[in-house]
């Protein structure tokens, strides 16, 4: 029998989790990658519902669980900067008895390299300039490898995908932006005593600022409501910097400190609160998976976990047939309702992140007020209703791929 092979572009998380599974069946597989190494830094993500079944299944969940995020108390502050109350985002959010997991992007990065490393042909540095569709395969050619010929590709490369803008076309058709941009970045840590949390918001934007008591880096997260999302040029670090001042300029808090590390920042993420919709998620021999295809935004919580969800169920289907397209059928048909209930998420008006008018904002502070005496009682999983049933509705089927050994700790 041949030997099937892949190409995946992104070295992410999707792009990790398809590739375990399909060189689990044995095949031939690539991930090509454009950033110079694996990246080891990034916010914290979840891990959860059916994700957790996914992981379980590779046997990485306990590694996970070893490696999750420790989050520090948080003080909610008021607009004039006062505390408000005292919140642990680390028991609100998700469950450890469902096995829900909060880890940072790059922790959880390394452990799905490690983990296909060793049967995967990983190339950092390099990405896909062209791809061309016949009866047998895909010829792609690479901006600095030697072309090749596979059986299918896979886009796993995020929001403004690469393999998507080859295959189906611009961005604008897909990208969907809700208002918000979000900027990440790490502080000095001298800013913030170890253990010190905060989150202050106005109408239309939020600062949090975390210093982990572990000696972990102190981090910056800023998001705010613009008047024109996708107009600021996320490469432009001057047109960023005025943006990202120009919407807190009225602080009252240490905003404007945390703003004057962020032009010197070697880590920073800015980019619009967007989600990525598609009618069709693969064309021919090429498909895509994660937040190529269908991105739900930060204010969902649930990228990274449809991200692993979706990548196994395009792996089993793959693994399943012979024909490309069929299995790409099938991977869409299981996995729209589940992408369209978690994206749903992030239209919300109750958002915790942030309150666009005054009124949501008094009403997202009382909520939040509420949380701690819920939390004593056992109670605060009331608040979490809508999310913990968009992220276990999917379920994998039990002839769905299994790790060799069976092992599903």
């Amino acid at each position: 029998m041949t030997t099937r092979s892949a190409l995946i572009s992104g070295a992410s998380i999707a792009g990790p989790v398809l590739a375990y599974w399909l060189a689990e069946a044995g095949w031939n597989v690539t991930v090509v990658e454009r950033a110079e190494r694996l990246r080891t830094s990034g916010y914290p993500v979840d891990v959860r519902g059916t994700a957790v079944d996914v992981v379980r299944r590779m046997g990485l969940h306990r590694q996970l669980v070893e490696a999750h995020y420790r989050h520090v108390p948080v003080q909610l502050l008021t607009p004039a900067g006062r505390r408000l109350c005292t919140l642990d985002f680390g028991n609100l959010i998700n469950s450890s008895q469902a096995g829900d997991v909060e880890i940072t992007r790059g922790a959880l990065g390394e452990i799905l390299y490690a983990a296909t490393s060793d049967r995967v042909n990983y190339v950092f540095d390099d990405s896909i300039e062209s791809l061309t569709q016949n009866d047998d395969g895909v010829d792609v050619t690479f901006r600095h490898g030697d072309p090749q010929t596979v059986d299918v590709v896979v886009g796993a490369d995020g929001i403004h995908s690469n393999v998507r803008r080859l295959t189906f076309g611009d961005e604008s058709q897909f990208v969907r932006h809700l208002g918000p941009y979000a900027a990440i970045w790490d502080l000095p840590g001298e800013m913030f005593t170890p253990g010190a949390g905060f989150m202050y918001s106005h109408a239309g934007r939020t600062a949090m600022v975390e210093r982990p008591a572990d000696g972990g880096p102190t981090r910056a997260f800023l998001a705010f409501v613009h008047p024109a999302p996708g107009t600021v040029d996320r490469h432009d670090e001057h047109a960023v910097l005025a943006a990202v001042r120009e919407a807190f300029a009225e602080d009252r808090w240490r905003t404007g400190e945390v703003l004057d590390t962020m032009a010197d920042a070697e880590d920073l993420y800015f980019d619009t609160v967007s989600q990525v919709r598609m009618d069709s998620w693969s064309s021919g021999r090429v498909a895509l998976v994660g937040d190529a295809a269908y991105a739900p935004a930060f204010l969902s919580g649930q990228g990274t976990s449809i991200a692993i969800a979706g990548a196994y169920v395009l792996a089993s289907e793959l693994v399943r047939g012979d024909r490309p397209e069929a299995a790409f059928a099938a991977y869409e048909r299981r996995l729209r309702d589940y992408v369209q209930k978690n994206q749903d998420l992030a239209l919300r008006s109750d958002s915790s992140v942030i309150s666009r008018t005054p009124g949501q904002l008094l009403r997202r502070n009382a909520k939040l007020v509420t949380v701690p005496w819920l939390q004593r009682l056992g109670l605060a999983d009331l608040l979490q209703t809508q999310l913990r049933t968009a992220a276990t509705d999917l379920s994998l089927a039990d002839d769905d791929l299994r790790v060799a050994s069976g092992s599903g700790v």
